[in-house]
């Protein structure tokens, strides 16, 4: 399956995980899969993918996060 393309894949969780902090979110849980919303916003999501876990940004959280 896909992924929606208003989404962009990052290749490190270490790096996941501090974009979403920039953008305020401090209680990722990134070990499962799941959805990460701030705010009511989705933000992100986290996949299994062939037994592994894929970080994805909301490409438009990305751009909002660069306006503040």
């Amino acid at each position: 399956m896909a992924m929606d393309p208003r989404f962009i894949e990052i290749g490190s969780p270490v790096l996941f995980e501090e974009y979403l902090r920039s953008m305020g979110v401090t209680h990722a849980h990134l070990g499962q899969e799941g959805e990460i919303y701030l705010q009511e916003r989705h933000l992100a999501a986290i996949r299994r993918v062939q037994g592994e876990l894929r970080y994805y940004l909301r490409a438009s959280a990305l751009t909002e996060g660069q306006k503040q």
